[in-house]
C-alpha cells in the first residue's frame, strides 16, 4: 500500500472515530424534552435523536463497536505506514537499522495516539458536550443507519452485556432515567442560578417551592403548647378579649380540651352581630368547621389543599387522634417566600435577645449559618433537650456539636428563646456562675 492511500485512510479512520465519538456524547448528554420538542417542532434528524435515546443501550454498543473498528484500523494501517514514512529519516542519523526500525514504530505509535486522542476523541466529545442537542440532531440519522447495519451484531454483543451486569446483581436499562426527585431539581436551580441563568431570586423562590415538598404539616406546625384558643362557652366579651390580647383574628374553639377542636373563629363574625346575638352567641355557635391534617401530610399537598377549600387555619393531629398543632397559610407561604409579618404573628424578641427555639434545623441554619447534626428531633429545642435529658431553665447552657446554646426564656416546660454561638467563638458563653454547663451526652 502506497504511503499517501495509508494517510489518506488515516484521515478517514480518525473522522469516523470522531463521529462515532461525538454521537455517543451527543446522546448521552442531550436532554430528553428538548429532543421531544424539536422533534413535534418537525426539525430534521430529531426523531432519529429521540429513537436514539430511547434505546441508548444499544446505540452505546454501535458507537463502541465503530470507536473500536476506526482505532483498529488505525493501528493496523496508519501506524505501519508512518514508521515506514519516517525510518529512512532515521536511518540517515547512523542509527543501525534494527534499532532505527523500532524507534520509527515508537516514533509513529506516538503520532498515532496523539491524533487518535485529540482529533478522534477530545475534540468531537467537547463539541458534543457543547452543543449536544445540535450534534444529536446533526449525527443521529447517519448513526441510526449504522446500527441497523450491524443490529445482529449489536444484538449479540447488547445481551451477552447485559448477561454479565445481571451475573452482578444489577438489572441494565436501555435508556437513562429523565425523573429528578426534589433535591435533584434543587440542586439543577442552585447551578442555575449560580451559572447566571437563574436571576438569584428566581433561584431561591424555586429552592423554596422545592424544598416545601420535603416537609410535612408537623414540620411547618405552630406546636400544641403555643396554640393559643378559646372553649366552645366564651361569649362575644370574652372572645374580643383574647383576640386583642393575642392579636390574632382568627381563633380555634374547643371543648372540654385542646384535642377536641370544635372548629375555628373568626373575628369579624363578632362585628356582624347586633346587640340581642351578642347576648347569646359563644365561640361554639360562631366557630366555623375546622379543616384537620394528619401530621405526616406533605406541606406542599396541605397549601393546595387550603387554597382550593379557602381555608386560613389547619389542626394537625398525630397518629393517636389528638391535637398536635395547627398550621396557617402565612406559614406555608412564608415557607416560599420567607418571613413577613401580619396580625397572627406573636411579639418579636428584641435584637440581641436570641433565637426561637422552635425554629427547624434548617431554619437556624439560614438564620444563624450553624448546622445542627441530624437527629431524633425537629427543632432547635428538641436538640436541646435531648442534649439535657431534662426540663430546661432558664441559664442553662448546651456545649456540644460545635455550639454552645444558653436558654433565655422558658414558658412552663417549653423553651421560647435560645442564644447559640459556635463553641470556638464563644469562650466566654457561660461561666458556672452564670450557668449550668451541660455536655453532650451527661
Amino acid at each position: 500500500m502506497s504511503i499517501g492511500l495509508a494517510l489518506g485512510i488515516t484521515l478517514v479512520l480518525l473522522i469516523l472515530n470522531g463521529f462515532f465519538v461525538a454521537a455517543e456524547f451527543a446522546l448521552l448528554a442531550a436532554r430528553r424534552h428538548r429532543l421531544e420538542q424539536l422533534a413535534s417542532d418537525g426539525r430534521r434528524g430529531s426523531r432519529a435523536a429521540l429513537a436514539g435515546s430511547r434505546e441508548l443501550s444499544m446505540m452505546l454498543a454501535a458507537a463502541q463497536l465503530g470507536i473500536t473498528m476506526a482505532s483498529l484500523g488505525l493501528g493496523i494501517v496508519s501506524e505501519p505506514a508512518l514508521a515506514d514514512l519516517v525510518e529512512p529519516s532515521i536511518v540517515s542519523v547512523g542509527l543501525p537499522a534494527g534499532l532505527a526500525h523500532v524507534v520509527a514504530i515508537a516514533f509513529a505509535l506516538a503520532i498515532i495516539v496523539f491524533l487518535h486522542m485529540v482529533v478522534g476523541e477530545m475534540a468531537p466529545k467537547s463539541w458534543a458536550l457543547t452543543h449536544p442537542e445540535t450534534a444529536a440532531l446533526a449525527l443521529a440519522p447517519s448513526f441510526r443507519l449504522f446500527a441497523w447495519v450491524f443490529r445482529p451484531v449489536l444484538i449479540v454483543m447488547n445481551a451477552s452485556a447485559n448477561a454479565l451486569v445481571r451475573l452482578c446483581g444489577v438489572e441494565p436499562r436501555d435508556e437513562l432515567a429523565v425523573g429528578r426527585t426534589p433535591s435533584d431539581l434543587a440542586l439543577i436551580v442552585e447551578e442555575s442560578a449560580g451559572q447566571g441563568t437563574l436571576e438569584q431570586e428566581e433561584g431561591r423562590l424555586l429552592r423554596r417551592a422545592l424544598g416545601l415538598a420535603e416537609l410535612d404539616a408537623r414540620a411547618v406546625m405552630v406546636p400544641r403548647s403555643a396554640l393559643i384558643a378559646v372553649p366552645a362557652g366564651a361569649d362575644a366579651d370574652q372572645v374580643e378579649q383574647v383576640a386583642r390580647d393575642s392579636g390574632r383574628s382568627r381563633l380555634p374553639v374547643h371543648g372540654a380540651d385542646f384535642d377536641d377542636v370544635l372548629g375555628v373563629l373568626h373575628v369579624k363574625d363578632l362585628l356582624l352581630l347586633d346587640d340581642a346575638e351578642r347576648t347569646v352567641a359563644t365561640a361554639g355557635s360562631l366557630a366555623r368547621p375546622a379543616l384537620r391534617a394528619a401530621e405526616t401530610e406533605a406541606a406542599d399537598d396541605l397549601l393546595l389543599r387550603m387554597r382550593e377549600l379557602g381555608q386560613h387555619l389547619c389542626v394537625v393531629v398525630d397518629e393517636y387522634g389528638g391535637v398536635s398543632g395547627l398550621v396557617t397559610l402565612e406559614d406555608l407561604v412564608e415557607e416560599l417566600i420567607g418571613d413577613f409579618d401580619d396580625e397572627t404573628d406573636p411579639v418579636r424578641p428584641e435584637a440581641g435577645a436570641g433565637i426561637s427555639a422552635g425554629l427547624r434545623p434548617d431554619e437556624v441554619e439560614r438564620l444563624t449559618g450553624l448546622r445542627l447534626p441530624d437527629g431524633e428531633y425537629d427543632t432547635l429545642a428538641g436538640w436541646l433537650l435531648l442534649r439535657l435529658r431534662r426540663v430546661a431553665v432558664v441559664g442553662d447552657v448546651v456545649r456540644a456539636d460545635g455550639l454552645v446554646a444558653r436558654v433565655l426564656a422558658v414558658d412552663g416546660a417549653r423553651i421560647e428563646s435560645v442564644s447559640l454561638l459556635a463553641e470556638e467563638s464563644s469562650d466566654s458563653a457561660a461561666t458556672p456562675a452564670q450557668a449550668r454547663d451541660t455536655k453532650a451526652g451527661r
